[in-house]
């Protein structure tokens, strides 16, 4: 007997709510037994500027640029980059309960198995989509396709969208650039390598009907029979209400830096000879590795760890932190502490292996190494 999936259309929602119905689920799925393994459509009605689970907000996003034009900014609770969401993406969500049989344990396995429904849904209206590792879909050397995936709550959970058209100046304008020109330089680069459906297709077909070829591909890679139920369970909505007061919130948007706001008031001020602030930013296969440090007497005093990578567990970064926090600041004792906190932790980070974290360090301190 084929098994059974739930479908829900939620079409348009706001847009910081097209972010918590997902963790919604995941949450339910903790919390009840009867919470059915999940496969959610939407998109937001709205501009909002979206940021990943690991990212520094002041890091990434130009604030007053958003606070002055009214776009919200929500942090979801998945690694990856800062992006500009409008109604020109559709939004695919899976959710499965974490003993699902369907879905890969593997963040990488995961991505691979699933962006297959999209990728078929872009080849079914004329697109040459293909599968690029670890959570892009390309085509003709274009991205066409953002994906993040974690466990949250009880589910795992996949994310990404088809992009119909895109707001190529306006996601510029939110990104925080060190200068005009380096906007510029990210204007050029991002037409050069995000692509569109619009951009791709002369007739591009509606948001209807690819999303009906979508949850067709959906039902054949999961091999299951979706049972359509477009609304949530009371309780799930209870959960949802909760999310929203809480994306809202300084303690979320705010969530790396909780951690260590010792650390992020004295970047900002000269500490003393023997102790020194140190900035890194490093480019690892799998995503972006952001660091701030403090060194004292060659031994890592303090470090905060951010970047828009995709980590298992979703508290890695942390747990890395606390592995190298009064450790001595020599490449072998850092990459034997990451890689056993790695190994205890069963710490997945997608194209980001130990040796990047000492990668990252040494950019800053190569005369202390």
């Amino acid at each position: 007997m084929t098994e059974e999936w739930r479908l829900i259309e939620f079409d348009g929602l706001p847009g910081i709510e097209s972010q918590t119905v997902y963790h919604t689920v995941g949450l339910a799925m903790e919390r009840y037994d009867d919470i059915e393994n999940t496969i959610i459509i939407c998109w937001p009605e709205d501009p909002t500027v979206c940021i990943g689970y690991h990212q520094i907000i002041e890091e990434e996003v130009d604030t007053e640029y958003c606070n002055k034009n009214n776009i919200p900014i929500v942090r979801r609770p998945l690694g990856g980059g800062a992006v500009y969401l409008d109604s020109g993406q559709l939004f695919y969500q899976v959710i499965g309960r974490l003993d699902s049989k369907k879905l890969p344990q593997k963040v990488a396995e995961l991505y691979e198995k699933v962006l297959q429904a999209p990728i078929d849904t872009y080849r079914a209206i004329g697109i040459n989509a293909e599968y690029a590792p670890v959570n892009d879909i390309q085509a003709d050397g274009k991205k066409i396709s953002g994906n993040g995936a974690a466990e949250v709550g009880g589910g795992r959970i996949l994310t990404g969208n088809l992009i119909f058209d895109f707001n190529f100046d306006e996601m510029v304008k939110i990104l925080k650039v060190p200068n005009e020109k380096f906007r510029d330089k990210i204007a050029t680069s991002l037409r050069e390598r995000l692509g569109t459906i619009k951009g791709f297709l002369e007739n591009p077909p509606d948001k209807q009907a690819v999303k009906k070829i979508l949850i067709e591909n959906f039902e054949k890679m999961l091999d299951v029979k979706f049972r359509i139920d477009n609304k949530f369970l009371p309780k799930e909505q209870e959960i949802n209400d909760e999310l929203l007061k809480r994306y809202r919130s300084d303690e979320w948007l705010n969530i790396p830096i909780q951690r260590r706001t010792e650390l992020m008031e004295k970047r900002k001020v000269k500490i003393s000879t023997t102790t020194q602030i140190y900035e890194s930013v490093y480019k690892a296969p799998g995503g972006l590795i952001r660091l701030f440090f403090e060194i004292e007497k060659d031994f890592i005093k303090d470090i905060i760890i951010s970047g828009d990578f995709s980590a298992e567990p979703m508290n890695a970064p942390e747990l890395i932190e606390n592995a190298l926090i009064g450790k001595l600041l020599n490449p072998k004792h850092i990459y034997a502490n990451v890689a056993q906190v790695f190994e205890s932790e069963k710490i997945d980070i997608p194209g980001v292996t130990p040796d990047d974290f000492v990668k990252a360090i040494e950019l800053s301190v190569k005369d202390l190494f």
